[in-house]
C-alpha cells in the first residue's frame, strides 16, 4: 500500500464526521444565544461566529466519540 492510499483512507472518515457534525448542528434550534459561548444573538443564528461553531463541533465529536 502506498502512502497516498493510506492518506486517502485516513481522510475519508474525517469528511464523514464533518457531515455528521454539520447535520447535528443543523438540528439545533436557534435560542437567542450562541450555543457555544452564550453571547446574545437574534432568533435566527445558532452561533456568533465560525470559530464558535467549529469549537462546538469539535467538542461534540470528542464527547460523542471518546475513544477517537
Amino acid at each position: 500500500m502506498s502512502d497516498a492510499d493510506h492518506t486517502e483512507e485516513q481522510s475519508e472518515p474525517n469528511g464523514q464526521d464533518r457531515v455528521v457534525g454539520a447535520m447535528h448542528i443543523a438540528t439545533l434550534k436557534p435560542k437567542g444565544a450562541c450555543w457555544y459561548c452564550n453571547q446574545p444573538l437574534d432568533n435566527i443564528r445558532r452561533f456568533c461566529s465560525k470559530t464558535c461553531a467549529d469549537d462546538y463541533r469539535i467538542e461534540e465529536e470528542a464527547f460523542n466519540n471518546p475513544s477517537a
